[in-house]
């Protein structure tokens, strides 16, 4: 379900869901991304030398997909949430032109703490290209 409520004004429950489609990934975001990170390595941009590499073509840098893993985690926590972690595992790579399907499921809300923790999944059609975790507290919580 993707409830469009800030996370601090709604309740949250184990087993919540939220989705967010990224794309069509482009070469202008792989150059800008790489600008932007300082990571410049051929694979990102030279298709000839990516598939000499055995990669089967350019690749979009891991942590531009780390990048919409989070712009999940905000998406559905909203204006004001605190990401206390977040972390990933690259299962697969995302090429120019893919559409990346995530899915943030909440996997425990603990009130005590004033967090709740998350699982993420991402995938290009079948393939299943990112799997994370993310731990997110609501707006004015920081303190913890």
């Amino acid at each position: 379900m993707n409830d469009s409520k800030p996370f601090a004004s709604r309740q949250v429950r184990a087993g919540d869901r939220f989705a967010l489609r990224k794309g069509p990934v482009t070469t202008r975001q792989l150059v800008m991304y790489a600008g932007a990170s300082g990571d410049f390595n051929r694979i990102h941009y030279d298709q000839a030398f990516a598939i000499e590499a055995g990669l089967g073509g350019v690749i979009a840098h891991g942590m531009l997909t780390m990048g919409f893993a989070g712009q999940c985690v905000t998406d559905w926590a909203g204006p004001g949430a605190f990401v206390s972690e977040i972390g990933g595992r690259f299962i697969k790579p995302v090429r120019p032109g893919d559409f990346v399907d995530f899915e943030l499921a909440v996997e425990a809300v603990d009130t005590a703490a004033g967090e709740c923790s998350v699982t993420l999944a991402a995938a290009v059609g079948e393939d299943k290209v990112f799997s994370g975790s993310a731990k997110v507290r609501p707006a004015g919580d920081r303190a913890r």
